[in-house]
């Protein structure tokens, strides 16, 4: 279906549920009085308006506001302005239904319907007859359907002035309005738009207490996939926080989406993978120190290490990859995975007979060359047969450990040992001696 985006007054941001029941019902919620405090005023409940009619502007002047693509924000007709409504139904009830079913406002927002209720009871037109009708101000009278309604009705935009906090929560409550909402569902149904009253009744609405607005929110269709990268989920979030904050920028709330929840749960992921990523390349170092007791080497066997790394997670989105769960377990288990060769090649050249770099390198490269092949090749072949699983995770890894031995093992003969040749280093240079007395002395040789 198409995704759902809602704003909230009224709980708290970070912590909206305290306690998740079996329904909803059964929830209970994180209340914020503070949080929805501006909106029952008078300039809080225009804002409110403002916010749910901006979805109006459609594509107008590249606006990308409203449309069928994700170009747009909101999913629903692209033309500017409100969809066109039925006169008929709106003069003599005060409801307001689009003329073509098939055009999509893209909002849910209590407020509009509250204001055309607001126009029709101010009015007192209801009941007139016609001479009454055409005497009184702010009256019209429609000759092709016998009824006596508010001029207000024949703008594109009612114009809402806002009413006193009191005035407001007071018309919420009030049993006229009530009815006059069952009779607006009643239409709604029989007119077509029976989806947009079961829509509504999680979508949008206001819950009250003795001291007025405990809660209230609005909702609109979205435009974004439901599977998206960390970055398209981060760029989504904040095309719809700068749309909330330019149309309502001060009667505060939040916005929530399905998408936005699996989105925190993939910037975690993004920073336990760095992190991991981090501290494995320490502690390879470490291994590193202690297999071959030379920090130069070390250094030398790290750079390789931060190449394997950097390559593999610059294949990832070559293959179409995107950073889910399963790729930043990946990423965490690159160094460990990587090391073993290059552990082996510096522990053959750190303790060859040589002195020069280049004697060393060779030493390594035809001492330990064909043992870290040939242990490559069973590897890779062990990960080929992942390759004919049914399950997508066992066939990702399977790719994952052929694309990361592949990658540390071209790159430990034909990056590692180029670069030992270059500029690895020769006799005692680097090494760390451990001297005396029962006590380990860690000794720089920075030279023979």
């Amino acid at each position: 279906g198409v995704p759902k985006i809602s704003m909230a007054w009224g709980l708290d941001a970070e912590q909206p549920i305290s306690e998740w029941g079996t329904t909803h019902a059964d929830n209970k919620a994180t209340l914020s009085p503070a949080s929805i405090a501006t909106l029952a005023t008078p300039e809080g409940q225009k804002e409110l308006l403002s916010l749910c009619r901006a979805a109006d502007r459609g594509r107008a002047n590249g606006t990308n506001t409203r449309c069928d693509t994700s170009a747009c924000l909101i999913n629903g007709n692209a033309l500017e302005g409100i969809c066109e409504k039925n006169q008929d139904v709106l003069r003599q009830t005060g409801v307001y239904i689009p003329s073509d079913i098939l055009c999509q406002t893209g909002r849910y927002c209590f407020i509009e319907d509250f204001v055309r209720y607001w126009a029709w009871n101010a009015s007192g037109c209801e009941s007139l007859q016609a001479v009454a009708c055409r005497a009184k101000d702010g009256c019209s009278w429609d000759a092709s359907i016998n009824t006596c309604y508010p001029s207000k009705y024949d703008e594109d935009v009612i114009a809402y002035p806002g009413l006193p906090e009191e005035e407001f929560v007071a018309m919420l409550k009030s049993a006229e309005y009530t009815a006059w909402s069952e009779a607006r569902n009643d239409i709604l149904k029989e007119t077509g738009f029976g989806y947009i009253v079961t829509e509504e009744r999680t979508l949008t609405g206001v819950k009250m207490d003795d001291n007025g607005l405990m809660l209230a929110w609005v909702s609109f269709n979205g435009t974004f996939r439901t599977e998206n990268t960390v970055a398209q989920a981060n760029e989504w979030y904040s095309r719809w926080d700068t749309y909330m904050n330019d149309a309502a920028p001060t009667i505060g709330g939040f916005h929530t989406a399905d998408l936005w929840l699996f989105m925190v749960t993939q910037n975690e992921m993004v920073k336990a993978a760095t992190m991991g990523v981090v501290l494995s390349l320490f502690m390879a170092f470490i291994v590193l120190i202690v297999a071959t007791r030379n920090w130069w080497v070390s250094l030398l066997g790290l750079a390789n290490l931060m190449g394997i790394s950097c390559v593999f997670l610059g294949i990832v989105p070559l293959i179409g990859w995107s950073l889910g769960e399963n790729e930043c377990i990946f990423l965490i288990a690159v160094v460990g995975l990587s090391v073993d060769y290059s552990v082996h090649l510096l522990h053959v050249y750190n303790s060859s007979a040589e002195k020069e770099r280049l004697g060393r390198a060779r030493d390594a490269l035809s001492e330990m060359g064909i043992s870290v092949t040939n242990s490559a090749i069973t590897t890779l072949l062990a990960s080929v047969i992942l390759f004919n699983c049914g399950f997508y995770f066992f066939i990702q890894f399977g790719a994952f450990i052929f694309l990361v031995i592949t990658f540390s093992i071209v790159m430990s003969i034909s990056f590692l040992i180029p670069l030992l040749m270059v500029a690895g280093p020769q006799g005692a240079q680097g090494a760390i001696a451990l001297a005396g007395n029962k006590e380990a002395r860690v000794v720089v040789v920075a030279s023979e």
